[in-house]
């Protein structure tokens, strides 16, 4: 199966904008009953840029945090280490917490947004049984043949960061 982008032959999804979309249509309603009930212009010019704003962060246009899944690979090819890569998208919740809980750990990930990544997408299908199932982490090593996946958590990602630090120091020292 390939990925809708490839068959659209663009980068985003008409499929993943119902969530944002339904959002919005919500703002829209709610800032037409505040101005219903007299609250005034003002009060719902806020609500529908506070609706507005939610819609945007769980939109398939929120980019941050990618990182192409292929640099990731050669990057560790390169080097001949393994990469901590975590599988997610945009409006996961997971993803979400998990990204938070990682950076205030100081945990060094990558992050591929499986709905900006042709091979993420289908890397994250055949993993989870053809769901895009996310947060999915996994360990790149060029060493072995395939990604190793790992528990989509901070003590799973703080476990093959370690094991990898570990690993290089060992590999410099020699």
């Amino acid at each position: 199966m390939t990925h809708p982008f490839a068959r659209a032959g663009r980068e985003l999804v008409p499929g993943h904008w119902f969530g944002s979309a339904a959002v919005l249509a919500l703002g829209c309603a709610l800032a037409l009953t505040v101005v219903g009930f007299g609250h005034g212009v003002p009060l719902a010019i806020a609500v529908f840029a506070a609706i507005a704003a939610v819609a945007l962060w769980n939109s398939p246009l929120r980019a941050t945090g990618h990182v192409p899944l292929d640099s990731v690979r050669s990057r560790a090819d390169s080097n001949s280490e393994k990469a901590v890569v975590v599988l997610w998208r945009p409006g996961c919740a997971y993803s979400s917490a998990l990204r938070r809980r990682a950076a205030r750990e100081g945990l060094e990930v990558h992050w591929v947004n499986i709905w900006r990544d042709e091979d993420a997408y289908e890397l994250c299908r055949s993993i989870n049984r053809g769901s895009e199932e996310t947060p999915t982490a996994m360990v790149l090593d060029p060493r072995v043949g395939g990604p190793v996946v790992i528990p989509a958590s901070v003590p799973g990602i703080r476990e093959a960061t370690v094991t990898r630090s570990l690993q290089s120091r060992a590999v410099r020292r020699r």
